[in-house]
């Protein structure tokens, strides 16, 4: 487990803790993701990406009483919340239940303190259930421990780390010792339980996007620079209608909406491409969908923005290779004739279409009197030839009469 990504995983299942994590849960996340490895070496329903924020869920649960820590979040968990609590018990009990130290007799401790080793160098077995039992007799044994110094000379340890007359300090239960870890303590058994902490740190069930996380959920799929405004555009236009919904459906809809033009070739020439493109696109929502309903409402955003024109660019540059600005003036001509939406009236039987548009008496009797106006007006504003002018100002000459 690499330490970039068992800090990631802290700090997602922490959000609101500040400073170095204490090295002991460092280290008992990290025996619990080598021992899951061999334990549990598939996770169902997917959940294999999200083996390091369970083992440290697990682990934070464990050491929050004894290092005071927050209590552990699980909306940054990248799982589907339905099966959260099944994967958390399956780890539980597979494998941080089967640390459990033996019991050694008295006689054995006895020799084992009294005898001095051959090699007292002896480098310890790096097995992750040993450390995990190291661990354990450590955090049983801690009250035991003494240490006698000149600052310390009733060698008793306290480990209370924090003030307890500082204002920042947030009032916790006491806990009675030697009880059963209390099942609706966590926010996975109990999210109203914590709805303060789960509000501010949940991006999975934010229901509504701002212009920077949209932009950001864009760039996730590469879609250009040049696109993302027009999409913006229609995502701020249109999401009024989603907002008793979820707005991250018309995102993820403008999204697939762009991303299947911009990769035709790729998704009609590769086996599965489109299916894992859907399933990239339902790991990077943070709405906490369903997969279902998501590609449901995807197939009904693409049957709305067809007729977009930011759409119809990027289906004549990308699929048919033939793009231009001009070609988008018929289809905004028949639109400003038709109306929006002419092509669903079209599906419902109506005979007015692009190649048959009939236009009304009162229409053409209009066109034919506003021609015949700009015909006066171009006519009058003719300029007059100096002939024109020299023929109407000469005066009749009189006959002249012979005698």
């Amino acid at each position: 487990m690499s330490k970039l990504q068992l800090n990631q995983s802290l700090k997602d299942v922490l959000p609101t803790f500040s400073g170095s994590y204490p090295p002991a849960l460092v280290s008992y996340t990290d025996s619990i993701y080598q021992l899951s490895l061999q334990k549990l070496p598939t996770l169902p329903h997917r959940a294999d990406v999200a083996r390091y924020h369970l083992c440290a869920f697990l682990a934070v649960e464990k050491y929050q009483d004894r290092f005071s820590l927050p209590a552990p979040v699980s909306q940054r968990i990248p799982v589907q919340p339905k099966f959260l609590d099944k994967l958390l018990d399956d780890i539980q009990d597979k494998v941080v239940s089967s640390m459990g130290s033996p019991v050694s007799t008295p006689k054995k401790l006895f020799t084992a303190e009294m005898s001095p080793t051959k090699r007292p160098h002896t480098p310890s077995i790096g097995s992750p259930l040993k450390k995990l039992r190291k661990l354990s007799d450590a955090s049983d044994d801690i009250n035991s421990f003494t240490a006698k110094s000149p600052f310390n000379p009733d060698g008793k340890v306290s480990h209370e780390l924090r003030n307890e007359a500082s204002p920042f300090n947030i009032p916790s239960k006491p806990s009675s010792p030697g009880s059963p870890r209390n099942l609706f303590k966590s926010p996975r058994s109990s999210p109203l339980k914590n709805a303060a902490a789960s509000s501010a740190y949940s991006p999975r069930y934010l229901r509504h996007l701002t212009m920077p996380e949209f932009i950001s959920f864009a760039n996730n799929f590469y879609i250009p620079a040049s696109v993302t405004p027009s999409i913006l555009e229609t995502f701020m236009i249109e999401k009024y209608k989603f907002v008793k919904k979820n707005e991250w459906l018309l995102a993820c809809g403008l999204i697939h909406a762009a991303y299947v033009r911009i990769n035709d070739k790729l998704l009609k020439n590769t086996i599965g491409k489109k299916s894992e493109f859907q399933d990239q696109l339902f790991q990077y929502q943070k709405g906490g969908l369903m997969k279902g309903n998501m590609i449901e409402w995807i197939n009904r955003i693409e049957e709305s923005i067809k007729g977009q024109p930011w759409a119809l660019d990027l289906e004549l540059k990308y699929v048919h290779n033939d793009w231009t600005v001009e070609d988008t003036t018929r289809e905004k001509e028949i639109q400003a004739k038709l109306g929006r939406g002419w092509d669903i009236v079209q599906g419902f039987g109506s005979m007015i279409t692009p190649p048959v548009m009939f236009d009304k008496p009162s229409q053409l009797e209009y066109y034919s009197v506003w021609t015949k106006r700009v015909r006066e007006k171009v006519k009058s504003t003719e300029p007059v030839k100096p002939t024109d002018v020299l023929k109407s100002t000469e005066t009749p000459k009189e006959p002249v009469t012979t005698s």
